[in-house]
């Protein structure tokens, strides 16, 4: 299993960061903006009910898959603060999380009428997603090439540690007598529910941005085409990775990364702090 670390990225977020940091690329800057809104309430929950399952039952002969769940809510615990951060810059700016409420709302009903294993479902279906985007922005560097120093910092390093623990809850989900149906079904559920979120923030910040103007709309619609759906799309990605996890046959490490990861720590680990470490 890949030794799991939390890091800090040596990001200031006092200093703010330009309104379109991906090389003047709105339509590029917002999709990845739009993922950050999402980002706290998500891994909270993560924790929630990774702590929840791990209660009810008996892993105290799997110390392998104990280590891997302390470095999981460690790692989850940072990026909720980090992007907390990264989104209070965001409101300054004038944007809005139109979907916060809502995602409160949906993860309350999922607290009522879900079981701890339907949950943790929920969970390994988004982790799954975000371990998809981490492996496009390590497999395409070209991406945040023109992005400001520190915003490709923190979308690199938020990529590195969603590859290092990509498994955990997967595991801890097999573990807890997860089956195959469970989450295929739960999966398919969680992708319509990332995409209409995704979606409605996505458009959003675009129309605050003022980029759905009659005057900029055919501009913005080019460089959309092109960061989805272009050569390196990240939309060809997710088609291409996301229904792998509807094999019975899937685990996370079958595709395995961790080259690519263990190259990008190797270049960044300067502007890294380890938890623990001063």
């Amino acid at each position: 299993m890949t030794t799991i670390t939390a890091r800090i990225p040596q990001v200031d977020w006092s200093k703010g960061f330009e309104r379109h940091w991906i090389g003047g690329n709105p339509a590029a800057t917002h999709a990845f903006n739009a993922l950050s809104f999402l980002f706290p309430q998500a891994e909270r929950f993560f924790i929630e009910v990774t702590r929840e399952v791990v209660r009810s039952i008996a892993i105290d002969d799997n110390l392998e898959l104990q280590r891997a769940i302390k470095g999981f809510i460690a790692q989850e615990s940072t990026h909720s603060n980090q992007h907390d951060q990264y989104n209070a810059v965001l409101e300054k700016q004038g944007f809005e999380n139109v979907v916060h409420e809502l995602v409160d709302r949906l993860q309350e009903r999922s607290r009522r009428d879900f079981s701890p294993l339907t949950k943790l479902a929920i969970v390994c279906g988004y982790e799954h997603y975000t371990a998809i985007l981490g492996n496009f922005i390590l497999s395409n560097p070209q991406v945040l090439k023109p992005a400001s120093p520190d915003m490709a910092l923190v979308w690199g390093w938020h990529s590195a540690e969603e590859t290092e623990h990509k498994a955990v809850c997967f595991d801890l989900y097999r573990a807890a007598g997860g089956g195959w149906l469970r989450r295929v079904l739960v999966f398919l559920l969680v992708t319509l529910n990332f995409t209409l979120m995704f979606g409605r923030l996505y458009f959003s910040l675009l129309h605050r941005d003022g980029r759905l103007r009659p005057s900029r709309l055919f501009g913005t619609i080019g460089q959309f085409l092109r960061f989805f759906f272009g050569g390196s799309g990240v939309a060809w990605h997710l088609l291409g990775q996301g229904f792998r996890y509807l094999s019975p046959l899937f685990h996370p490490w079958n595709q395995d990364n961790r080259r690519k990861l263990q190259a990008w720590l190797a270049i960044n680990q300067t502007r890294l702090r380890e938890i623990g470490q001063r």
